[in-house]
């Protein structure tokens, strides 16, 4: 299978991935609203954003791992079927068992280093309706899952680096859905904070069955590939894994502390609401960017072989689908997204405009930023991490600021800002440097495709609500079925005049001639 035919079938996955795991939250969430109190509901989503911040323990290892795996394979050539040479397998085989020791070892002082930060910022919390032994308890298990998910990591490096990537995909979706039914079976039953909490831990248990599950039964080739211990590896994975965990600390820093000042100023109450908000736009960025995370492996493998020229086309091409993705969802959440949370979880949830705009403008900078630089981190440049401290460091700084005159909107108001000052910019010039990627031809044929097909599906969209506003015929299901027809049109036809090629549309023009003939 070629690499062009793995990425697709690795986002196709991703995506009925993404809808899934979104067709379950439409049950889940509400299912929260209803059986869970105020506060429990929003110390679950804080516990649970939490997750990030013990992701940051895991000190960029894993992915780290990942990419010289990549880089490893690449070594035997850029086709993804090609034949490991010798040097290869044993370069992987190294890799394999340096990392999983780091990472067995890691994933003990992760469990303590969390549960000690979990109690400082839990016993500053003012509850009234759950008690902070709970929380604790709760914390604890979250702690045990996360430390077994550091535990099982390498073997996700191992398949994801040689390029198993959708098939990984495959797995995790199975794995996501079987937790959100555990979920919702454990919250009608009246289980709270501890059940669910629980249930992560078991989660994480399970995917290491699977993943040895699958490796032994589909892939037993990978078992024979004989490595040790290697120190020199092991130091040589110093250098990156620092920078990426840096990195990876100012995104926590940048977009996984809101909820914490919410909480400290104005209680766990508001997380709801914030949270809900923050979930429309951030699912469209999930899938924004599936693509990019998709392409990483085989990048890596194309930039080690030398290939400048495959790297460009599929870097265009996926900056182009994930923005076309923001451009038409955001336009689509910015007329809509009232009515869409009324469906959803009811009246008197939706945050408001102001926070759902800054959200969508946020994430789409995000999702350039994230196409950008994870081609760039998947050949070894790992330079970002002083301009994602800078933002994070902003952020704290600005919504600290911004908290007390605007509330929560200045809570995102100063994410917002502070990317403007540091990522946004930094993210485009390196990786086009990196890859010697002219910025006008980026502009044009990205960038102002996106503008193009944000504002038309913005004006069309208003169009269409306000025709159905004026007749006064205007339930929320009739305005978000109505405006997300228009979206869905107006994507396709992005798609088709941007994206597929002239070859693949006679294809398609074929098939369907067929398919009326045959009817």
């Amino acid at each position: 299978m070629s690499a062009s035919k793995r990425i697709t079938f690795a986002v196709a996955v991703s995506w009925l991935s993404r809808a899934v795991t979104i067709l379950a939250n439409l049950f889940l969430i509400p299912i929260l609203f209803r059986y869970m109190g105020k506060e429990a509901l929003g110390l679950w989503f804080l516990l649970g954003n939490s997750q990030a911040f013990l992701s940051l323990l895991g000190m960029g290892i894993e992915p780290t791992l990942t990419r010289q795996i990549a880089l490893a394979k690449g070594k035997s050539g850029a086709d993804p079927e090609v034949e490991l040479t010798q040097e290869s397998k044993q370069h992987i085989g190294d890799l394999v068992v340096t990392g999983r020791t780091i990472l067995q070892w890691l994933s003990v002082a992760v469990f303590f280093i969390a549960w000690v930060s979990g109690y400082g910022l839990i016993s500053q919390l003012e509850l009234q309706e759950v008690s902070t032994q709970t929380v604790f308890w709760a914390w604890t298990l979250m702690c045990a899952g996360y430390a077994v998910g550091i535990w099982v990591s390498y073997l996700n490096s191992l398949l994801t680096g040689l390029g198993y990537i959708g098939l990984i995909s495959m797995m995790s979706t199975a794995l996501a859905v079987m937790t959100i039914m555990a979920n919702i079976g454990a919250v009608i039953l009246g289980g709270g904070l501890l059940a669910l909490a629980a249930i992560s831990v078991v989660t994480n248990l399970v995917q290491r069955f699977a993943l040895l599950g699958f490796i032994r039964k589909r892939k037993p080739e990978l078992l024979a590939i004989q490595g040790k211990w290697n120190a020199q590896l092991a130091k040589s994975m110093v250098k990156p894994s620092l920078h990426c965990w840096l990195t990876a600390m100012g995104t926590f820093l940048i977009l996984r502390t809101d909820q914490y000042f919410i909480a400290v100023v104005s209680g766990t109450k508001d997380i709801p609401s914030y949270h809900a908000a923050y979930q429309l736009a951030s699912n469209l960025m999930l899938l924004a960017v599936s693509f990019a995370g998709a392409s990483s492996p085989f990048l890596g493998q194309m930039w080690q072989a030398g290939d400048l020229n495959r790297i460009h086309k599929l870097l265009i091409r996926n900056c182009r689908i994930g923005l076309l993705i923001m451009a038409c969802g955001s336009g689509f959440l910015l007329i809509s997204g009232k009515e869409l949370t009324n469906l959803w979880l009811g009246e008197n949830i939706f945050i408001g405009y102001k926070i759902l705009a800054t959200f969508c403008i946020m994430l789409t900078f995000e999702v350039q930023n994230v196409c950008l630089i994870y081609s760039a981190r998947s050949t070894g440049n790992e330079e970002y991490a002083i301009s994602s401290l800078g933002a994070g460091i902003l952020n704290i700084f600005f919504t600290m600021i911004l908290i007390k005159p605007l509330g929560l909107w200045g809570v995102s108001l100063g994410t917002l800002i502070s990317l403007m000052l540091t990522d946004n910019w930094y993210a485009l010039y390196k990786p086009l440097i990196r890859f010697k990627l002219n910025l006008k031809d980026y502009i044009t044929n990205v960038l102002i495709v996106w503008l193009l097909f944000f504002v038309l599906t913005l004006v069309s969209a208003s169009a269409v609500k306000y025709i159905f506003n004026v007749t006064n015929y205007n339930p929320d299901w009739i305005i978000v079925i109505a405006t997300s027809i228009t979206t869905v049109i107006i994507f396709f036809t992005a798609i088709w005049l941007t994206i597929i090629g002239k070859k693949h549309k006679e294809i398609i023009l074929i098939t369907i001639k067929n398919l009326l003939k045959f009817t």
